[in-house]
């Protein structure tokens, strides 16, 4: 975005990764290298999630059952903006420097308006969830 500020580029933009170029798999195994944390990612199948009472797309925001894709923000068309020069920085580079952003600066606030903790993933679901993986 700066680039394109400073070439007097104007106009409507959505400005994110192609859709697809990161997962969340490695997204979550880039975090894990990047802040060094000791932490084994296992995947519970969504029968298992389902049979549980967890919420698919709620709960655990990061997956859709029956391998369907998410769809509005993830799939934007950003084909104008990759057109008119945006490039976009490695994942690791990203993950570091906000890592090394958070230990400087600490956890911000959450916003006032951000969902209470009691309303995500109920503590006993997880567990009855982990102890089936």
């Amino acid at each position: 975005m700066l680039t394109a500020a400073g070439r007097g580029l104007g106009g409507a933009f959505t400005v994110t990764g192609r859709p697809g170029a990161v997962t969340i798999g490695q997204l979550l195994e880039t975090a894990l290298e990047v802040t060094a944390f000791d932490a084994e990612l296992v995947w519970a199948p969504p029968e298992l999630l389902q049979q549980q009472g967890v919420s698919l797309g709620m709960e655990f925001g990061l997956r859709l059952p029956d391998g369907g894709a998410p769809n509005g923000m993830h799939d934007a068309d950003v084909s104008a903006a990759f057109a008119a020069g945006l490039t976009c920085r490695p994942l690791a580079d990203t993950l570091a420097d906000t890592w090394a952003w958070l230990q400087a600066e600490g956890d911000p606030a959450p916003r006032p308006d951000a969902p209470s903790p009691d309303t995500w993933l109920d503590p006993a679901a997880e567990q009855r969830v982990l102890d089936q993986l």
